[in-house]
Parts: C-alpha cells; structure tokens; sequence
C-alpha cells in the first residue's frame, strides 16, 4: 500500500543529468520514478519508494557518455574499439538491440557499424509527453543506414508500480528487411548478488554459446539442456537461476514454452524484497538470451572489474552476425528472426512490474494476465501476487 504521505503529481520532466552528466526524462508517479537516456534510449532507473530508492538496473563501473559522441581516435582507450566500443561508451539498463542482435560482420564493421545495431547508439529525440491521464513519455530515432524510424511509448500507471511500453519500427525502405529485436535488459548490483538473486522464465530448451564467447566458462560450450539445470565442464550440474560466486562469463539461450500467448522474465532479490517482472507476447519474442559477466573481461572498459548479469527477451536467440542469423535459420524448430516489410510499420508491447515480495519468496512459477489484473504465482508455494493492471497485449 502507498503511504499516506506521497502525494505529489505524477509527471514527465526533462532532466539534464540523468546518467553521468548525460541528458534524459524521468516519468515519476505516486509510487516511484523511471529514468531514461535521451541519445541511445536506454532506460536506466526502475525506482519504487518502497525499495529505499534501489535501482535493479546495471550502472556501468566506467562514466559513460552519449554514444553519439565516441571517436575511435579518442575513445577506444576508454571504452575499446569498434564495433563495441561506441555501445559501451553510452551502455545502461535496459536498451533495445535493433535492427541487428550481435557485431556486425567484418564488412559492416569496416563500414563503420556498431554492435547490436543503430538503435542504442544514435540520437533520440522527444516525439511527446503527456501527464493528463498517466505520465507518458515518446521518443524515438532515425536509423539512417537501417532507414527505419524506431519509436518508444511509456507510460506510468498512476498509483500500481506498472510501466507500459509499447514499441514501433516503421520501415522507410522498399525492400523488405530481415531484422532482430531485442530488449536487451541487463541488471547490477546491489539487486544483483550471488546465490540470493533467482532468475526466472517459462524457458523448456536452451543452448550453451561456443567456447569462443569466453576464456572463464564453467558450462560446457554447445550444449543443449533444459532450463534451468546445465552440464558444468567438469561433468557436475548448475542452476542458472542464480549466480555462483566465481569469476567467468557465458551466454546461453532459452526457447520460450510455445503453449503460452505471454511470457515472462522475473528477476527477484528477495533480501531486498524487490521483483522486477517483465510481461510479453509470446509471438513476438519466443526467446530469452541469458547473459552472465562477473569480472571476466579484461579489456577495456570492462577492466575485470564488472558484474552484471542481461535476460533479453528477443526474436534471436545468439548474438551474432544477422548474416549468420539469416543463414543459420531455425534452431529447435522455432524461427530466429522476423521480417519487417517495405514501407511496413510493426509494433511490439511489454509490461514492467516493480513489486514487493517476503523475504522468503522462492522466485515466480508463473505470471498471467486475466480479468484486468496480473497473477504471479510463487514456486513451491500457493502464494500469489495480484496487481490490476488495463488491458494491454
């Protein structure tokens, strides 16, 4: 329940430091605030009041800067040459990797492209704002070299610690076009802890990345498991619904349950008694890439010094080049990207749920949305979450 005190009006302001000196918006209602980057579009704060001010988001350990802005010349030093450097030089949060989900090939690289695509790394601009009905928030960018106009729409439920997001690629181009698209959401502590953080998904096939990937992996590299449990390298097993307290980096990729119209990704640290859930169409995004860095990268500007973990809900599952994507086709039967037609516009929708939980939850076995209202059940127990949320997806 919100305490009788908060009372302020919700509203959308512009905020000339939001991140590291970097320009964005912050949405703020009775229950909490989200803050986004203007120019890469990242949200970067899921606030709730009653988590003493706890941000589940990944802050980089380096001072980013907007993307826009990095040089190889006179950045690569910071935060490493292209094609990842000008994606992390401006990385937080959750940002969306579109129209491609990986690097770039050598010949786009050469071309001068980023990893993950155009979208986290080009100039946004303010389409709208509004706080007549619920503090909502557009804005968006052109990828010029995708010629495609990417547009996001949040908006806060006024007093229920709901986001709403909706998302639009209109394709400018004649040509239909093979795309990914990815919400590539990547958390830090002090929401992310080892042992105490549980990660949960309908997830029911997955594959391990290629040995390639990483030079500190404790999983074994190409194999297929089924969620959560995974063959270790030394013939043991480990859970990947938390975070073991070694020092390594993998990435695995998790087919979601195609019995379900929505799906989730439910991160919870039930010391802190924060759950962070994200609701979304199945159709949309029957994958989730899990992606674990716990002070493994050693080149800059990971110097060995960061832990943050990414659950991507996508239409891809690896992140590698959409050639490879395009070529490689289905992987356990299931399609690994979409097209986005000529002169086409799509959209995508997902929920973002901020809620409190008992220091003893046990994770979520489930999450639906039915009669106005989402249901998460807890595992092992019959204990649910109710929050009334509109109709949505």
């Amino acid at each position: 329940m919100l305490r009788p005190t908060e009372t302020h009006t919700p509203s959308v302001i512009r905020c000339p430091d939001v991140l590291d000196g970097r320009p964005g918006f912050r949405l703020r209602s009775k229950w909490g605030h989200v803050s986004v980057l203007q120019h890469g579009g990242h949200i970067c704060e899921l606030i709730s009041k009653k988590h003493e001010g706890i941000n589940p988001m990944w802050k980089p350990g380096w001072k980013t800067i907007d993307p826009y802005k990095y040089s190889a010349a006179r950045y690569a030093s910071i935060y490493g040459p292209p094609p990842e450097g000008r994606l992390l030089a401006g990385i937080a949060g959750h940002s969306a990797s579109f129209d491609y989900f990986g690097p770039p090939s050598p010949e786009e690289t050469a071309a001068g492209h980023s990893t993950h695509g155009e979208a986290p790394v080009v100039k946004w601009s303010l389409q709208q704002t509004s706080s007549t009905t619920s503090p909502t928030l557009v804005y968006g960018a052109e990828l010029p070299e995708a010629r495609i106009h990417f547009e996001r729409k949040i908006s806060l439920d006024r007093s229920n610690p709901v986001v709403y997001c909706e998302e639009r690629a209109l394709n400018l181009s004649t040509f239909d076009r093979p795309i990914s698209w990815n919400e590539h959401i990547t958390f830090g502590p002090p929401f992310l802890e080892c042992g105490t953080t549980l990660f949960d998904m309908p997830a029911t096939r997955g594959k391990v990345c290629s040995k390639s990937f990483s030079t500190r992996m404790f999983i074994q590299p190409d194999s297929e498991f089924n969620w959560p449990v995974v063959r270790k390298t030394d013939g043991g097993f480990h859970n990947l619904r938390t975070t073991p307290n070694v020092r390594f980096g993998h990435y695995t990729a998790h087919l979601l349950d195609r019995t379900l119209a929505v799906a989730f990704v439910a991160v919870c640290n039930p010391r802190l008694q924060l759950l962070v859930l994200y609701l979304f169409a199945r159709k949309d995004f029957p994958w989730v890439g899990n992606w674990e860095e716990r002070r493994n990268r050693i080149s800059a500007p990971w110097n060995g010094r960061e832990f943050c973990r990414g659950f991507e809900f996508s239409s891809t599952p690896f992140p590698i080049p959409r050639r490879e994507t395009v070529t490689h086709g289905n992987l356990f039967g299931e399609t690994t990207y979409r097209w986005l037609a000529a002169k086409a516009e799509d959209r995508i929708r997902y929920l973002i749920l901020i809620l409190e939980v008992p220091e003893d939850f046990k994770g979520v076995a489930s999450a639906v949305c039915t009669d106005g209202c989402v249901r998460v059940r807890e595992k092992g127990t019959r204990r649910h979450l109710v929050v009334p949320v509109k109709k949505f997806m």
